[in-house]
């Protein structure tokens, strides 16, 4: 498997599990909240958080990065939606830190969604 396969398959790990999560606790399914509204925020938090989680802060960043740089290069990416897309997977890399279950970790994110401490358009 090469290195990109590799990064799609945890890249898709994180995106269902992020999903799973923001329907049980119902968060907006349109088109406009999976796309830079409270679902998207709430997916990019988790994903960093649960990342962090497991393999550590430096590994989160360095994946957060490479997602942001696809965005850019495959939709071009509007600066605005990077900022907020880094913004969230800032908090989540800090929520990550000491979470200790995905569980927590979706809670916790759901509570920043909650506090308006994360980005959404």
């Amino acid at each position: 498997m090469s290195l990109y396969q590799e990064m799609e398959a945890v890249y898709q790990q994180y995106l269902i599990e992020a999903n799973t999560y923001a329907q049980q606790f119902n968060l907006d399914p349109s088109p406009s909240s999976t796309h830079n509204g409270e679902w998207d925020a709430f997916r990019h938090a988790y994903a960093s958080a649960a990342m962090t989680m497991q393999y550590g802060e430096q590994v989160a960043h360095v994946f957060g990065e490479l997602n942001e740089i696809r965005g850019d290069v495959l939709h071009n990416q509007p600066a605005e939606e990077r900022n907020m897309d880094e913004w969230n997977n800032n908090i989540g890399r800090q929520i990550g830190g000491n979470a200790q279950t995905k569980d927590d970790i979706a809670n916790r994110v759901l509570q920043q969604l909650n506090n308006g401490n994360l980005i959404q358009s």
